[in-house]
């Protein structure tokens, strides 16, 4: 059984690395290095065109928004630039939240970026090998102003806002592109690492062993038995994990009361969430919130 459209692109998890204004003076330009990770150029003033190692050039104006996919080297230019300057803040593996001001060129502004760089957790391990090395959309499709975007990304959670913004339009260029719901097709068919992805992703829902495997399209015996083949743990016991994991997170950073941390997690007895806590961590919750500064195995 493939995943859908819909509950694939739900999965995808961004997580950004760095975000920068790029102020470019007339006939300037920058390159982007390899790397692993995607880049997004939104234009907020004049034209530039990016090109690759692959594929034809693309010529944006403001508004557009290209979503540079593959993290083979590219290129921007404002105008016939020549000199191509080298943007290290988008190479930087030191994450930040307001993005950074960078001048390419010479001169007076003539066209203006706001670009990031992130990482995308693809569901299942799906790479996006068959997608073109570049997606590129107009911003207003979806109802995003970027001027008013740019405005808004200053200050304390600025970075969290683009990061928002950037899975928006990610979401969107993939689900136009016409390669994408093949590819779903070639490469999304372990029913395993479905229920693992679902339990991840969603760790309070009411989970069975029949819904999980009714869910990723197998019956309830194989699906268990499999599950245990392949991972060394049982459904449930997958999801008690990933529970306890949230559990001792809320207990430290949270004020809710124990029988509160339970109920948020998925157990509707305080008495059944006590004794699981204190089986997996061998320490109830109350003595670890006591403890707070214990680290916990």
């Amino acid at each position: 059984m493939t995943w859908s459209v819909d509950e694939f692109l739900d999965l995808i998890d961004i997580r950004s690395l760095n975000w920068c204004f790029i102020d470019m003076a007339a006939n300037s330009g920058f390159r982007v290095m390899h790397g692993d990770g995607i880049h997004i150029h939104m234009v907020l003033e004049g034209q530039v065109r990016l090109t690759g190692e692959t594929g034809d050039p693309l010529d944006l104006k403001p508004g557009d928004v290209a979503i540079q996919l593959s993290g083979i080297v590219h290129k921007v230019r404002c105008g016939h630039g020549r000199t191509l300057s080298t943007v290290s803040q988008l190479a930087s593996e030191l994450p930040g939240d307001e993005p950074l001001l960078v001048h390419v060129g010479q001169g007076r502004r003539a066209c203006r970026l706001l670009s990031g760089r992130f990482q995308v957790l693809w569901p299942s391990g799906f790479q996006p090998v068959r997608l073109p090395a570049t997606l590129s959309m107009r911003a207003l499709d979806l109802g995003i102003d970027l001027q008013l975007l740019a405005e808004a990304a200053q200050g304390t959670g600025a970075g969290a806002m683009l990061n928002r913004a950037a899975e928006l339009l990610l979401v969107e260029a993939l689900r136009s592109d016409h390669y994408f719901q093949a590819q779903l097709r070639w490469n999304l068919q372990d029913p395993i690492a479905r229920a693992k992805i679902l339990i991840e992703k969603h760790p309070f829902a009411r989970w069975s062993v029949k819904t999980l495997a009714n869910r990723v399209g197998m019956g309830r015996s194989n699906f268990a038995a499999r599950f245990v083949a392949e991972t060394g743990k049982t459904p449930i016991g997958a999801l008690s994990e990933e529970r306890m994991r949230y559990a001792e997170q809320f207990l430290r950073d949270t004020d809710l009361r124990i029988d509160e941390v339970g109920e948020k997690i998925g157990y509707r007895s305080e008495t059944a969430f006590v004794r699981r806590f204190t089986r997996h961590f061998q320490i109830t919750p109350s003595k670890l919130r006591k403890i707070g500064s214990y680290r916990l195995q």
